[in-house]
């Protein structure tokens, strides 16, 4: 179960817009004026979110989660996470940005806000004991999550760290960096007004929806990476569950495939790099980039079955190559649903498999994702004909 608030800092003028039971509940932030100000005033009042938090003395509260009010948290992985860890300890888990500029300048020891983190109520008891007096000496620092990193500090409680949190300090597409998520949950996203829409021809709120719908079918496979070869076509296949799927038209192996397209820039300087995690350009001969297919179908299947569907994208480059994969116009992902136990275990990629390679039918392919067996590696199958492509980090 989660209950939440949205902080004010101040009452709103019409309380019967708050009224709904599909409203979420809102609390009014403490006065701060006794505060020495820095450059940002409203970061201490956000500050004092998860102690006041704490002081409202709810029952039965295992975990404080806190967001910006442009942060999308997927609930259900964010539960299934945090059931890992003791909240009678103190824990502090969250992601740090994935421009390295961002890092550098604020911290590497510090959960970004905007992605969200979570303290547990362990570390909730021992941090409203100190934090009023904590954030007085850290007045000059702007953010809210540099002061909270900084008391978190002075208790001696180091970030836990999660691949599934999103800052999303990008700009641009951020096609590349969800097309190759990390093997890990979906946390949260961030940002997603400074960003191109997730899907394209769709608005922002419309890709979200769509994501979304995807997610409440299967919420521990959204977003889950996967990649096998066609060895008679000579391509390589790669699937984002939930949002898209590739087709390279030459074999390439698992180094190149798990890293990110640079379809986006660094935040602050709009550069190709340095990102916290691996990239690789985007082929300059467009007849060597992958055909992409979006989402459009997401089905229950029934027995813990689903079935999703991809169409092509026709973008403006690549049509005029010699490309036999120019022909698929639809490719189809089966899969189980994944169980919450899953993520408790030791992380690892999940294989899949071209279902319908050998009965003819060329504008449709059926992909099959499934656990990998012990010992199963993509790369023993292609270590004789492998394209090593080239990746940038």
């Amino acid at each position: 179960m989660t209950r939440g608030f949205v902080w004010l800092d101040q009452k709103p003028n019409n309380t019967k817009d708050w009224s709904s039971s599909s409203s979420t509940p809102y609390q009014v932030s403490e006065n701060t004026s006794r505060f020495k100000e820095g450059s940002s005033k409203p970061s201490i009042r956000i500050s004092r979110i998860i102690v006041e938090s704490f002081r409202l003395g709810l029952k039965h509260v295992r975990w404080f989660v806190m967001g910006d009010d442009d942060t999308v948290f997927f609930a259900d992985n964010l539960v299934t996470l945090l059931s890992n860890y003791d909240h009678n300890q103190m824990y502090y888990i969250g992601g740090n940005s994935e421009s390295v500029e961002q890092n550098v300048m604020h911290s590497y020891e510090m959960a970004f806000g905007g992605g969200g983190f979570a303290i547990s109520y362990g570390l909730a008891v021992q941090l409203n004991k100190v934090l009023d007096d904590c954030i007085d000496r850290y007045w000059y620092m702007y953010g809210s999550d540099e002061r909270i990193d900084s008391c978190l500090n002075e208790l001696g409680v180091p970030l836990t760290r999660h691949l599934g949190f999103h800052q999303f300090d990008i700009r641009g597409n951020p096609y590349g960096l969800l097309a190759a998520h990390p093997i890990a949950p979906l946390i949260s996203l961030h940002h997603l007004d400074a960003v191109t829409p997730l899907f394209p021809n769709n608005t922002r709120l419309d890709s979200l929806k769509l994501l979304l719908g995807a997610y409440q079918v299967d919420p521990g496979r959204i977003l889950q990476h996967s990649f096998c070869h066609d060895l008679e076509r000579n391509w390589s296949i790669s699937v984002s569950w939930g949002y898209s799927v590739q087709i390279y038209p030459s074999l390439l192996n698992a180094k190149v495939l798990g890293a990110a397209l640079l379809t986006f820039k660094t935040w602050r300087s709009w550069n190709d790099a340095p990102f916290s995690f691996d990239t690789r350009m985007i082929s300059s001969d467009p007849c060597e980039r992958p055909i992409l297919y979006f989402l459009d179908r997401v089905d229950e299947l029934g027995n813990g079955e689903t079935l999703t569907s991809y169409k092509r994208f026709v973008g403006e480059t690549g049509m005029d190559c010699d490309n036999a994969a120019l022909a698929v116009h639809r490719i189809t992902v089966s899969a189980t649903r994944m169980e919450p136990d899953e993520w408790k275990k030791a992380p690892r990629r999940q294989c899949c498999e071209i279902v319908n390679r050998e009965n003819g039918v060329k504008t449709v392919i059926h992909v099959r994702m499934r656990k990998c067996k012990p010992s199963e590696s993509v790369g023993a199958l292609t270590s004789k004909r492998t394209r090593i492509a080239r990746y940038r980090r």
